[in-house]
């Protein structure tokens, strides 16, 4: 199943939505990811396309991404 919207999502969990999980939502890389992404050595690559999704597991010295 692809959820594609937040009245989907809430269909399927029955509980509310806990504040935390809402403002961590952002349109803009904050300072604080930028840093998680700066030193990660790891990132999981997720398209979407007709034929189906696709994830790809990445990894090197922290800083790649």
């Amino acid at each position: 199943m692809i959820v594609r919207d937040l009245d989907q999502l809430c269909s399927i969990y029955q509980a509310p939505l806990a504040p935390a999980s809402v403002v961590k939502e952002v349109a803009w890389i904050t300072p604080a990811y930028r840093a998680l992404i700066e030193a990660s050595p790891f990132v999981a690559l997720a398209t979407s396309g007709p034929e189906g999704l696709d994830c790809s597991p990445r990894g090197d010295g922290p800083g790649f991404v």
